[in-house]
């Protein structure tokens, strides 16, 4: 199990229900959510619309998905760098995290990987496909939108 708290997106814990691969994930990495993006996670809908609860409790109650509780002071810094209003309130929690605690951060989130790199925290993120292929045995990205190259090509790299 790799040492490193690495936060996820609601999106990757909704998926990873969704694909069967949250207790490959689990398994093999040390992964946390951030309180806000913790309380998302519900449900997710299959292509036909049939909806399927998430309970995640037995996993934090297991101690293998970590709860990650981020201080105003921690939210106060993030604001104070002017950060878009557009992020949801699970990412800016996450990236007060990873700012203030030094955390990976997995997403698919353009604007939050945007954000990273303009706050220059990028080299904390990390792309589902990275933490997938570490699995044992690798397990294959369920959406291309979690391929690093997808979400490298829809943001725009500017130093």
């Amino acid at each position: 199990m790799s040492a490193s708290l690495c936060l996820a997106d609601a999106d990757v814990l909704i998926d990873g229900a969704k694909y069967g691969l949250l207790q490959p994930l689990l398994r093999t990495h040390t992964i946390g959510v951030a309180s806000t993006a913790f309380a998302e996670v519900k449900f997710y809908r299959e292509a036909n619309g049939e909806m399927h609860a998430i309970d995640l409790q037995p996993v934090v109650t297991a101690g293998t998905l970590t709860v990650v509780y981020g201080t105003a002071a921690e939210l106060q810094s993030v604001y104070a760098r002017g950060v878009s209003t557009r992020l949801g309130v699970g990412e800016l929690e996450a990236l007060s995290l990873v700012i203030s605690r030094a955390l990976t951060f997995c997403t698919a989130d353009q604007l939050a990987v945007k954000t990273m790199l303009d706050l220059g925290c990028y080299e904390r993120w990390i792309a589902l496909e990275e933490l997938l292929a570490c699995c044992t045995p690798p397990q294959t990205v369920p959406d291309p939108k979690y391929l690093r190259s997808t979400v490298e090509s829809r943001v725009r790299r500017t130093k």
